[in-house]
């Protein structure tokens, strides 16, 4: 059975700073390939804070699996820059 890896990052552009926060492991329960509704669906259920339609219908597929993001607060200095928090959720074979 396969499991779904979902990564939380913190980037601020105006810094050129991106770093991990946190890492989360959640088995699937489905053989089936991942889906961006169904990495939606698996995101909102463990990250309430990313469960509204723009969020769970904009995810976008990259090469490192989908990925979501959400503006979590400006910048120190500058209203005009946020601090983003991005998801991204990766299908990978279970050790």
């Amino acid at each position: 059975m396969s499991r779904v890896k979902i990564q939380i990052f913190h980037e601020n552009n105006a810094k050129g700073e991106t770093k991990l926060v946190r890492t989360v492991w959640i088995k699937k329960d489905s053989d089936k390939s991942l889906t961006g509704k169904r990495a939606g669906q698996i995101l909102a259920n463990n990250f309430p804070q990313f469960d509204n339609s723009s969020i769970r219908n904009g995810l976008s597929k990259t090469e490192n699996g989908w990925r979501a993001s959400r503006t979590l607060k400006p910048t120190e200095k500058c209203e005009f820059h946020y601090i983003w928090e991005n998801a991204v959720i990766t299908e990978e074979d279970s050790e």
